[in-house]
């Protein structure tokens, strides 16, 4: 009864504010559901800030902000719960590119987007698939935001779309994030899927450098299949920027283009990842 009659009593920012502090106590303890909770009411948090400021800072011309201010505190707030970190190498080559690039990163889990928050960089929009367009908060702010979507199934939606984005590139003067696997790769393996040719594609139509970032495996310390998310650090490297500029718009020189990305992309995954260097 006396429980009872406390809770009642209790005004709402009491209780937030215990629920909230029993969170902050409870990370050092959590296991896989917890800091999976966690991860997803983050990213809620995140979303709901995105939509907001999505409205709010067009008003005032800071729109380049919005996708990397919502990509700084997803990597805060999501970090700070779960133990997730990132070490960065290579930060200088993101200083080398001057105007508009493509960035493109391998992706292994739903988590890597609480780690893209470490390098992404200011004004760049992300390529998604069509599905998160429909996504409460999540979508609203990706749509209000600029994301490309793309329909995986309707191969000519995607090649127009891909078409306007490297046109958007130079008059609007923005970055894209892609993930050119085009889905998420092998968790438990320390490799690379085949790369999608739309990055390429997107970069050469468009005459702006591509920046490849590549994010260690993380295996043993994150599973959704195996229910294990522990805290760890993530290696980062950012690698130098490949040129476009004297590559052709044929098919086979696209494929080249995105073989030897991925090339070495593949070579920078094994270096970084521990578990891999110890196998050897």
């Amino acid at each position: 009864m006396k429980l009872e009659g406390l809770l009642l009593n209790a005004s709402w920012p009491t209780i937030a504010m215990a629920i909230v502090s029993f969170l902050v106590i409870y990370r050092h303890f959590g296991g896989f559901y917890y800091r999976y909770f966690m991860s997803l009411f983050c990213l809620l948090i995140s979303s709901i800030y995105g939509f907001t400021i999505s409205l709010i800072l067009p008003l005032i011309g800071k729109t380049n902000y919005i996708n990397s201010s919502v990509a700084v505190l997803y990597h805060t707030l999501g970090g700070f719960f779960t133990g997730i970190k990132v070490e960065v190498e290579g930060r200088e080559n993101l200083k080398e590119v001057k105007g508009p690039a493509i960035y493109v990163c391998n992706h292994q889990a739903s988590i890597d987007l609480l780690l893209l928050g470490a390098v992404y960089p200011n004004n760049t929009t992300i390529v998604a698939k069509k599905a998160l367009k429909y996504y409460p908060f999540l979508g609203w702010f990706m749509t209000l935001s600029n994301a490309i979507f793309l329909d995986r199934n309707n191969r000519d939606s995607a090649v127009k779309n891909a078409k306007q984005a490297a046109a958007d590139i130079h008059k609007k003067n923005i970055n894209v994030w892609i993930f050119p696997e085009g889905t998420r790769g092998h968790e438990s393996e320390v490799t690379l899927l085949p790369f999608k040719k739309g990055a390429f594609y997107m970069a050469v139509q468009a005459r702006v450098p591509i920046v490849p970032v590549v994010f260690a495996n993380y295996y043993e310390f994150y599973s959704a299949k195996e229910k294990r998310f522990n805290p760890g650090t993530v290696h980062c490297k950012v690698l130098p920027p490949i040129s476009t500029e004297s590559i052709n718009e044929e098919s086979s020189d696209i494929q080249k283009l995105a073989d030897d990305c991925r090339e070495q992309m593949l070579v920078a995954l094994k270096e970084i990842t521990p578990e891999y260097k110890k196998s050897q």
